[in-house]
């Protein structure tokens, strides 16, 4: 007899596990603490859902870092083009972008969501919502709906309650303190896919906070990439700050500190700059200088000016300015507070579960998706993770039992 199995959280890798689990004649219920499921993914589509890249899957998998080799299996058993052909079943078919990322067509991910959801309904997937899952009483599942207990002894039991980000959206890590009473262990979660805090004069923020820098490359170490970002209140976000968020968090627990260097003209040499500097100057005032002959934003130019006020650069030496131009130094104190970072590492310990997600001191309970101790950037990568994931614990799960 096929075993009634619980999932404890509706984001998608809950909802990929219930589909595959259902589709093959199991009886399935999903919990969720919010009064609907899948809140965190349609967030994930507000500018456009990004949900897989179309890298080869060698490079693709280098992006876990060190879960590499976990997520190699599950990209084995559910790849992205297994997750482009489920969303064509859905009947959203996705396409490729320019930067290799994949898109549904619609650029949405109600649609997709709506569509999966009335799927799972066919296959008979029971879904109770407004169930806070607080712990277990021996053998028994512990909810809050209503304010009233609910107590359920399924036969297997799937938690996939997310990370730490966007607490408003239902996975506020609440879970942690219960796993570790069970002696489950946990490695302490911590930003991902943040941004981090600068210490900027009043004068900058007030004038630059909301706009973009753009067509710069952002150095740390001996990594850098091309892109934009957003100056804040704050700091600093957006995607390319994203893809070196978690080596600029490593630097900041190691020294209290980072340093990231900016060149704001990535396409020109240092020798080139010198020499359209040169071309006006002293003509003209440091501001218009820049604007003409380098044609730098105005965001890039408070930069400088930015420089100048704290007496970092005192003259227009056209060689020093050149070169903070190419090598433009910021210090990033903190990373932004967890809460309103897009992912979390940290989570349960890959020691502490099997091959099969199995948690080792539980052999009938399996953990999948963000509650797990990996981290990935932006771009598809965490989507197509949590969903493989989902995928491959039901595909365990239906060779044991069927």
């Amino acid at each position: 007899m096929k075993p009634n199995i619980s999932i404890v959280g509706g984001g998608p890798a809950g909802l990929m596990a219930a589909y595959i689990l259902s589709k093959n004649k199991f009886c399935v219920t999903v919990f969720d603490r919010k009064p609907t499921v899948g809140r965190k993914f349609l967030l994930a589509g507000r500018g456009g859902l990004n949900i897989t890249h179309s890298e080869v899957k060698n490079t693709f998998i280098k992006k876990y870092g060190k879960a590499s080799e976990k997520f190699k299996k599950l990209l084995d058993s559910f790849s992205q083009e297994d997750l482009r052909d489920f969303c064509k079943k859905l009947g959203e078919d996705t396409f490729i972008g320019s930067s290799g990322r994949i898109f549904p067509k619609s650029f949405k991910s109600s649609p997709l969501l709506r569509s999966w959801l009335s799927k799972l309904k066919e296959q008979k997937v029971i879904f109770n919502t407004n169930h806070d899952w607080v712990g277990w009483k021996k053998d028994h599942l512990v909810f809050i709906n209503n304010k009233n207990e609910v107590l359920v002894k399924p036969d297997l039991t799937l938690f996939a309650l997310g990370g730490l980000s966007w607490p408003k959206l239902g996975s506020d890590g609440s879970w942690i303190k219960i796993f570790e009473k069970e002696n489950i262990k946990i490695s302490k979660p911590q930003p991902s896919n943040c941004g981090f805090y600068v210490n900027w004069t009043d004068i900058f923020r007030k004038k630059f906070r909301g706009q973009p820098l753009k067509t710069i490359k952002l150095k740390h170490k001996n990594l850098e990439f091309k892109g934009e970002f957003l100056i804040t209140t704050e700091g600093i976000e957006g995607g390319l700050v994203y893809t070196l968020s978690s080596f600029i968090r490593e630097n900041i627990n190691e020294n209290g500190y980072a340093e990231v260097i900016i060149d704001l003209k990535p396409d020109l040499r240092i020798d080139q700059i010198e020499k359209r500097l040169s071309s006006e100057y002293p003509k003209l005032s440091l501001t218009n200088l820049l604007r003409k002959t380098l044609k730098l934003s105005n965001v890039a130019i408070g930069l400088i000016v930015e420089l100048r006020n704290k007496k970092q650069i005192k003259t227009f030496e056209i060689k020093k300015l050149a070169y903070i131009i190419k090598n433009y130094k910021l210090i990033l104190e903190k990373p932004f507070a967890i809460e309103r970072c897009i992912s979390t590492a940290g989570g349960i310990n890959f020691e502490s579960i099997d091959e099969n997600f199995m948690i080792k001191n539980n052999r009938k309970t399996y953990v999948i998706g963000e509650m797990l101790d990996w981290e990935a950037p932006t771009g598809g990568y965490l989507l197509q993770a949590c969903i493989s994931n989902g995928a491959f614990v039901a595909k365990q799960i239906i060779r044991e039992y069927s």
